[in-house]
């Protein structure tokens, strides 16, 4: 996966800012309103958000700024557009940066940390719930980050 990087260096990156990750179901409210009823609301698993923290070295907005972040992150582009050809035709795999936050650690002495989401969904409708596509792109993430020695919150 992802040709242009070489795996040991992501590593490195990765293990260095001790970046670890979550996975998070992606909802979606349908909102229906059909004429002379009461508006009606449901609300829709349309698929995953895989959410990755990384420790800074010093706070620096916007994040993925430096050679390391945009390193990191088109590394992922490149992992996201390749798990989206595998998984089917419908299955939308993108790379979300949070360039303008940063999330405080409560169990590291709120140490400052960078986000990145990967956010797996469909484009099937908005009435329809996630599937085997969506669960297939979770999986190869999650093979992915186990290759590289990420380990999950």
């Amino acid at each position: 996966m992802a040709t242009d990087f070489h795996p040991a260096d992501i590593h490195e990156l990765l293990a260095r800012r001790q970046v670890r990750y979550e996975v998070r179901p992606y909802y979606v409210i349908l909102d229906q309103r059909p004429v002379g009823a009461p508006p009606i609301s449901q609300k829709v698993l349309a698929g995953f958000d895989v959410d990755l923290y990384g420790v800074l070295e010093k706070e620096q907005l916007p994040l993925y700024r430096t050679e390391e972040g945009s390193t990191v992150l088109n590394y992922f582009e490149s992992v996201a557009q390749e798990i989206q050809s595998n998984a089917g035709q419908h299955c939308t795999v993108e790379v979300i940066p949070c360039t303008d936050s940063l999330v405080l650690d409560a169990n590291q002495h709120f140490r400052a940390q960078a986000t990145l989401r990967i956010r797996i969904s469909h484009d099937r409708g908005l009435d329809q719930p996630e599937g085997p596509s969506e669960e297939q792109a979770l999986e190869a993430i999650r093979e992915t980050l186990r290759k590289l020695d990420v380990k999950e919150a």
